[in-house]
This record gives C-alpha cells, sequence and structure tokens, in this order.
C-alpha cells in the first residue's frame, strides 16, 4: 500500500560516465531545434573540450541526463571582449556559458534556468563575470536569457571554423543597481 514519490529532476556536475547521455539528449534537441546548427563530427569531444572550466547536466527521475550546461574561459567568446571593452576590464576576467540544452521532453521543469543558474554561480565563485554568445534566430534561448538578467550587449557576425559567418547576440550577466 505504499505510495511511490517520484523524485525531482536535479542538477549536478557532469561526470565522464554522463557523456553518453549527454549525446543522447544533444541529438534529441538537434532533432527538435536544429541545435548546434552544425553537428560535430565527435559530439562527445565537443561536450567535453578540453578547456572547459566545469559542466553540470540535469538528470531526471530514472537517472536519464536529459540537460546539460558548460563553462568555459571568456576570451573565445564574442560576448567577453565587448563585455571587457564596456567596461574597462579584461576578457580573461569571464566565463562564457555554453553547451546548454535540455531534451524537449524535460522542458516546463526549469531546468535550463537551474543548468544557467549552476554556470552562473561557480563563474562568480570564481572571481569571473558570465558571458555568453547565442545564434540570434535561437529564441527560446534567448528568452531563457533575458528572462534570467542578461543583458545584450550587441550583435555580432563569428566566422566558425567550417567558413560559415553566424549571427549572434552577445550577453553579459546585467549587474545589480
Amino acid at each position: 500500500m505504499g505510495d511511490v514519490v517520484e523524485s525531482e529532476y536535479r542538477v549536478r556536475r557532469r561526470e565522464s560516465a554522463d557523456l553518453d547521455g549527454c549525446v543522447r539528449a544533444l541529438a534529441e534537441v538537434h532533432e527538435a531545434d536544429g541545435y548546434p546548427m552544425v553537428w560535430p563530427d565527435r559530439p562527445a569531444d565537443w561536450l567535453a573540450e578540453d578547456d572547459q572550466l566545469a559542466c553540470w547536466v540535469a538528470v531526471a527521475p530514472d537517472g536519464a541526463v536529459v540537460g546539460h550546461a558548460a563553462l568555459a574561459p571568456g576570451v573565445a567568446s564574442s560576448a567577453a571582449h565587448v563585455w571587457a571593452e564596456r567596461t574597462g576590464r579584461t576578457a580573461d576576467r569571464t566565463g562564457a556559458l555554453s553547451r546548454l540544452y535540455v531534451a524537449p521532453a524535460a522542458r516546463g521543469h526549469g531546468l535550463g534556468a537551474r543548468l544557467l543558474a549552476a554556470a552562473v554561480d561557480y563563474v562568480r565563485a570564481a572571481g569571473l563575470w558570465p558571458v555568453l554568445d547565442v545564434v540570434t534566430t535561437n529564441g527560446a534561448a534567448i528568452e531563457l536569457y533575458e528572462r534570467q538578467g542578461w543583458q545584450r550587449l550587441m550583435t555580432a557576425d563569428q566566422r566558425w571554423p567550417d567558413g560559415q559567418v553566424v549571427a549572434v547576440h552577445c550577453y553579459a550577466l546585467r549587474e545589480a543597481g
């Protein structure tokens, strides 16, 4: 007669054993939303680049990985350079959010905001400023960032490794006050 209580979704640091689940969730996001715009030849390597500062996963009640966020040094981000120019600081004082996604079936549970908050907390604890670049056509991500207090600094064209030029919005977390 005991009731089974379904545990909640949770966000935690990514472990190497999570990568297969991260790739499965990424494939679902790519199929549904076209993110990433260019499917990587080696998606696990794309998700676990060597220069990352930290990564998180969202995990469903059944243990499946359903979301991901990574944090990299900001110097490779267009937003970091715009932020540095506007604040008089240096781009190496930033942490850039990247590889943020939530599988379609797990949306509506606040996981994107929770993954974003985990990255922001880490960046702030490291004494860095959070920045990110987002493709201008990714409306759902843009809405999330703006709801969470991110400020669009400008729109810029980026030349990607495959040669295409892609318009991105550059964001930094809005300063308090």
